[in-house]
């Protein structure tokens, strides 16, 4: 297999292109959940993320803003946390949640794209298992 990497979503365009093409696919980042924290002269944002390396594995990538104190500044950051390879295995949006702030739970339960992502990828590990 070439180390060409196909980013998409299940069952779309991009897999059927690696497929016929011997690349390897992998999911694209799919959004989590957003959160805003208000504090007295300011506030921060959160995104959340659940993003995949070209080795497949899972990660949580959290971008963080916040403005700064003068015009035109801001700061925060990009964060990634690893997940173990099989973490979506048997996976449920209850499971998954337990990752995220408690601020994120309805969200998460709600978001039919992560859904469905772990609806398809459990389907298509036990077939890989036979």
């Amino acid at each position: 297999m070439s180390e060409k990497v196909v980013r998409g979503v299940f069952d779309s365009p991009e897999e059927e292109y690696a497929r016929k093409n011997g690349l390897k696919f992998v999911h694209d980042r799919v959004l989590v959940a957003r959160t805003r924290s208000e504090y007295d002269g300011g506030y921060e944002s959160r995104i959340y993320y659940l993003c995949f390396k070209d080795s497949g594995q899972p990660y949580i990538r959290k971008e963080v803003f916040t403005p700064g104190i003068s015009a035109g500044s801001s700061m925060g950051g990009e964060f990634n946390e690893d997940l173990p390879m099989d973490f979506l295995v048997d996976c449920d949006l209850e499971k998954f949640s337990d990752e995220f702030p408690l601020r994120c739970y309805e969200q998460i339960l709600n978001n039919k794209e992560i859904a469905e992502l772990i609806r398809k990828w459990n389907l298509r590990y036990k077939a890989s298992k036979g």
